[in-house]
């Protein structure tokens, strides 16, 4: 196995920190920013295909997810009797906002155009939708203001959840959802366990191993969250949560781990026999990986596709819950310890049988995959100590089951541990 080259825990511990200050600062100047300006026309046209954006502005990430865009440069402002400031160029910046317009700057009574305005920053955290950059100062040619990168939650077209009437409540009142034996899993990664990486905080995880490969169905994922310590029932919806989610791709592969071409290379078709395990996070893709902190409703939403599988294991989908501000802890199951307070909840989640086969047997490249022996075990989702916590689930846009997008929702229910 090759050698764990990630840093001692106070290492992670302090590049978290600065991390964590960047994002939440970067948010703040957008605020800031678009809140300053007289005139803030919004313009939040979503971004597409093309990698993710790296904490450098460069792109990175997998191919086919939504480009990131940061907010506008500010527009030059102009002198006396000059023209209208010229507009500051768009830069590819933040994990997951949505592009702000570029707003040009005004025109004062007399004089020559100012200068552009500077760049927006390049590491935005993932917006709703980027704010709006302030217009360029007027007068005496001065470069215009700097432009405001995306602030905020969901990146790309917010998903918008459907009704929850419909959807089970997994538990009774003032009792947790169920876990699952198989527990946290060795395939977990924090938002801030890395610096080197993209970041996890986006509403947009879609991706795949293969690139060649079809890039499987489509899946809007809502999740609910309600806090079993309310004083009265029904359990009320718990705010500023951050959730964890990620799977495999359509084939069957993690993102993160294993090196290809090597010994550790995952082999999805091949039984799980602990290659690669969890000390070895030794490349940087984070396809179908997310982090999205809960609204008033207690609702994330993550745009992802609908999972494949590994012999193994049966098809499922990973949760971790935490509180605000929690930190990494390296290559560990968090808990309530080794978490500092701020672990919340671990969990799987599972598809009917019925459902899960209707999409793998029509779909690519999911159905290649069916005429493998451990196909029928891996959908049927009834593994010793499951959590039995499965999705609602519905097709649409399809033909004959055939493309289309899955929604899949769950309500759960969980300690705040305030």
């Amino acid at each position: 196995m090759p050698p764990h080259n990630d840093p001692a825990p106070e290492a992670l511990k302090s590049r978290s920190i600065n991390r964590r200050q960047i994002l939440e600062g970067i948010g703040a100047l957008a605020a800031t920013v678009a809140c300053s300006s007289s005139e803030a026309p919004s313009n939040n046209t979503p971004a597409t295909g093309g990698a993710s954006s790296s904490p450098a502005g460069a792109s990175g990430g997998p191919a086919g997810a939504p480009t990131s865009a940061g907010g506008p440069s500010g527009a030059g402002g102009s002198g006396a009797s000059g023209p209208t400031g010229s507009a500051g160029t768009q830069q590819e910046a933040g994990r997951g906002g949505t592009a702000g317009a570029t707003q040009a700057g005004g025109t004062g009574p007399g004089g020559a155009t100012g200068s552009p305005g500077g760049s927006g920053p390049t590491d935005a955290g993932s917006g709703a939708g980027g704010q709006t950059g302030a217009a360029g100062a007027t007068g005496n040619g001065t470069a215009g203001a700097t432009g405001a990168a995306g602030a905020g939650g969901a990146g790309g077209d917010a998903l918008v959840p459907p009704a929850w009437t419909d959807v089970p409540v997994t538990a009774m009142c003032k009792q947790v959802s169920a876990t699952d034996a198989a527990g946290q899993g060795p395939f977990f990664i924090h938002e801030l366990e890395k610096s080197d990486d993209d970041s996890l905080i986006r509403q947009d995880i879609r991706g795949r191993y293969n690139e060649s490969a079809a890039p499987g169905v489509e899946m809007h994922l809502h999740l609910r969250l309600l806090d079993t310590t309310a004083d009265d029932c029904p359990d009320k919806p718990l705010e500023g949560v951050d959730v964890y989610i990620w799977h495999t791709d359509a084939q069957g592969f993690y993102s993160g781990f294993g090196t290809r071409g090597t010994s550790d290379e995952q082999k999805p078709d091949t039984k799980y026999a602990g290659s690669p395990n969890n000390m070895n996070l030794e490349n940087t893709d984070r396809f179908l990986r997310g982090v999205q902190t809960t609204d008033a409703n207690g609702v994330v939403s993550f745009r992802s596709i609908f999972p494949g599988w590994y012999n193994g294991r049966a098809l499922h989908i990973h949760f971790v819950a935490f509180k605000k501000g929690s930190m990494s802890a390296g290559r560990v199951e968090y808990n309530d310890n080794n978490s500092g307070g701020t672990w919340l909840f671990t969990t799987q989640f599972y598809f009917d049988t019925a459902f899960s086969k209707a999409i793998h047997e029509k779909n690519d490249p999911y159905k290649a995959r069916t005429t493998i022996s451990a196909y029928n075990d891996a959908l049927a989702a009834n593994e010793n100590g499951n959590s039995k916590l499965h999705f609602t689930a519905s097709l649409s846009g399809d033909t004959d089951g055939v493309g289309g997008i899955v929604t899949a929702q769950m309500q759960l229910k969980l300690d705040p541990k305030a």
